[in-house]
């Protein structure tokens, strides 16, 4: 489902990826693990096409020789601080051109949200700003989510909470997600697969399988491929 191959990105004289690739299959939860600063970022944003300028060969969405829907959650989407989460979703409903209502009570019933509440998004605790993120993401259904740090500055009850709605997600309605994080402890819970990163590249790419054959944590597993560093 998204397939990125000798990913190469430099910004001025700073190597950011050093030929990256990971491979990301149909249904997967697939964890992209690193500290802060070893190109996570630029790596999803690169995926998603929002860097042009690199070398390598991105391949997204495409299974049987049909395209699929992708959807990203990147860089915090922008949401009206002013209105409620049903009005914010009509707002990007007319952005994409979709004249569904039906579609959006759907969604927000999904992400555990109601088209009935008029309470403000300014007024909502940051998971459930991260729902409504979630909820504008989901609007044109897509096959495959692309999530960017979305597990931060969320309190112990808004990671489980967002825990459970991407393995629903995933199990229920059949969506690929490819999730960055530098909690490493929470993707463990939820991700069928790996790609560590580090200083820029990709030390290992590995299946829960994988990591359970070896008789060994992600954690252990980190530790040796990046020799010690969890510097966050």
């Amino acid at each position: 489902m998204i397939r990125a191959e000798h990913i190469k990105k430099v910004y001025g004289s700073n190597l950011v990826l050093e030929n990256v690739s990971i491979h990301v299959k149909r249904g997967e939860i697939y964890g992209l693990i690193g500290k802060n600063g070893s190109g996570k970022t630029t790596l999803l944003r690169i995926i998603t096409g929002q860097i042009k300028n690199y070398t390598g060969k991105v391949v997204v969405g495409k299974l049987d020789n049909q395209k699929c829907g992708v959807s990203t959650v990147i860089n915090h989407p922008a949401l009206f601080l002013n209105m409620s989460a049903y009005e914010n979703m009509k707002e990007q409903s007319y952005l994409l051109g979709l004249r569904d209502a039906k579609q959006i009570e759907t969604v927000l019933q999904i992400v555990g949200l109601t088209a009935c509440d008029e309470k403000k998004v300014k007024n909502y605790s940051l998971g459930m700003t991260q729902r409504v993120k979630l909820a504008m993401a989901l609007l044109e259904r897509p096959d495959i989510l692309i999530l960017d740090e979305p597990l931060n500055g969320l309190d112990p009850d808004g990671i489980a909470d967002l825990r459970n709605l991407l393995l629903d997600l995933n199990r229920k309605h059949s969506i690929t997600i490819l999730i960055s994080s530098h909690i490493l402890s929470e993707l463990e819970q939820i991700a069928t697969s790996f790609g560590i990163l580090h200083d820029g590249i990709i030390v290992r790419e590995l299946s829960t399988h994988d990591a359970l054959h070896d008789g060994k944590s992600m954690e252990e597993i980190y530790l040796q491929y990046t020799k010690g560093d969890m510097r966050q």
